[in-house]
């Protein structure tokens, strides 16, 4: 079942024209440095993201109240 569905996500990442890397290449990069890469690229992309939360919204609102209050 495994086998069929890493198959399967080969050839649709082929046919998006992605890189598959062969099986020769397991093992060539260690747990560090892909660590160390997710999270670089994590911050590039969180940098592009509007993130606005329930709490942002309440304290934007209460520092709105308390700008009338003065």
């Amino acid at each position: 079942m495994m086998k069929e569905f890493a198959t399967s996500v080969n050839e649709f990442l082929a046919f998006r024209h992605y890189e598959v890397l062969p099986d020769n290449n397991k093992g060539k990069i260690s747990k560090q440095e892909a660590w160390k890469k997710a999270h670089n690229e994590y911050d590039i992309f969180n940098r592009t993201q509007k993130i606005h939360s329930d709490f942002d919204e309440i304290v934007k609102e209460m520092l709105g109240k308390e700008g009338e209050a003065e």
